[in-house]
């Protein structure tokens, strides 16, 4: 990382790093990562001081630990979730505020300890057990399928634009 992050801020405008979401608040049993982010949030810090990269800090922001921030693999964002980090790197690089990316949502209604029992088995079934097969099958979820952008061409994308639901 202190290779890639360097060459990085050597080439590049602004370099972005990031501090991770902690999954422990909204994940059981993934306590066991906090060691391993708290030594990745530790060397961010100190690869921005010595890099002049600007840092967004996601994990201080309690707001990711509501899980109607994730798909339902419960490991990548959604579309809100998205919106909320773009608008983060947006205010952190200097850009006018849109909105508080930082503010919970509504209060949720809570399920029963039957509907959190039917969601973790219907996760366990669509995303958990493919990939522990995929794991001792060694495959990888994109195997057999197309390239999103096969032939190499200019990305143009516009900050303001990342997640814009209006």
């Amino acid at each position: 990382m202190e290779d890639v992050v360097g060459r990085l801020a050597a080439t590049s405008g602004t370099l972005v790093l990031f501090k991770s979401v902690d999954p422990s608040h909204r994940m059981r049993g993934s306590a066991r990562i906090v060691p391993r982010l708290r030594r990745l949030t530790a060397l961010v810090t100190d690869l921005a001081e010595r890099h002049q990269a600007v840092v967004v800090d996601l994990a201080s922001a309690r707001v990711f630990d509501d899980p109607r921030l994730w798909a339902d693999d419960r490991i990548h964002l959604n579309g809100e979730g998205h919106r909320r980090v773009a608008e983060a790197v947006g205010q952190a690089i200097g850009l006018a505020p849109r909105f508080d990316w930082r503010a919970p949502l509504p209060p949720l209604s809570h399920a029963t300890w039957t509907e959190q029992r039917l969601a973790d088995a219907t996760w366990a079934r669509v995303h958990l057990l493919p990939w522990i097969g995929r794991r001792l099958t060694g495959r990888s979820s994109g195997d057999g399928l197309p390239p999103k952008r096969p032939t190499l061409a200019p990305l143009h994308v516009d900050i303001m634009d990342v997640g814009d639901s209006s």
